[in-house]
């Protein structure tokens, strides 16, 4: 497989783009506020976007989608519990900075153990609240693309609307730090890790 980061926006949003090595069918996990550079990078590969998968609806994970399919006729696709999200800017928190962010719907949506496929690629969906509710991490081997629910030594903010710390520590023990400790992380914000880093170091979740 091969993962393409993007990082993208004033919140530094980690946008991914993944292909299996042998095929130009590509995903398109979460979109910031820069579609440009990564329709730009999708033609250059000569690759044919056929989803794009938002981990969540907060504006800065859905901010290119618009943007993004219309220009490649790629699907949306997203947890159930995330589609007002990405209509109602107060949830999506675009509203508090003077934005009225909204997004296509989306295509379909996703649910636990969904898989989701990719020519030989299958990426299995997690439902992982507690920054969100219906927050999703996907899974293809020992990669795992976690959005904003994990990151290097710190974690997702709870103190928003819809949000839950208890959900989320339970959602981190459960999900994340069950999966093979060799598995890597690819966080909606700043550097890679591992499930054996963070099960191990991280200070606000212990296993």
């Amino acid at each position: 497989m091969k993962i393409y980061k993007f990082t993208v926006g004033s919140f530094a949003v980690n946008n991914y783009l993944v292909h299996p090595e042998d095929s130009s069918a590509a995903m398109l996990i979460d979109a910031g506020e820069d579609p440009e550079s990564i329709l730009r990078k999708i033609a250059r590969l000569k690759l044919q976007l056929k989803y794009l998968v938002n981990t969540h609806g907060h504006g800065d994970h859905i901010a290119g989608n618009e943007r993004i399919l219309q220009e490649t006729g790629a699907q949306l696709l997203i947890h159930e519990k995330e589609v007002p999200f990405l209509t109602d800017p107060q949830l999506n928190l675009s509203a508090l900075f003077g934005f009225r962010l909204q997004s296509p719907p989306p295509d379909r949506t996703l649910r636990e153990n969904d898989i989701i496929r990719l020519g030989e690629l299958q990426f299995r969906v997690l439902h992982t609240p507690g920054h969100s509710p219906g927050h999703i991490t996907l899974v293809c081997g020992k990669n795992a693309f976690v959005g904003d629910v994990i990151f290097k030594g710190s974690i997702g903010r709870t103190d928003l609307l819809q949000a839950s710390h208890i959900q989320l520590i339970e959602t981190i023990r459960q999900k994340i730090y069950t999966l093979p400790e060799d598995t890597v992380l690819y966080p909606g914000h700043g550097p890679d890790t591992t499930v054996k880093k963070e099960k191990y170091s991280n200070p606000f979740v212990s296993m």
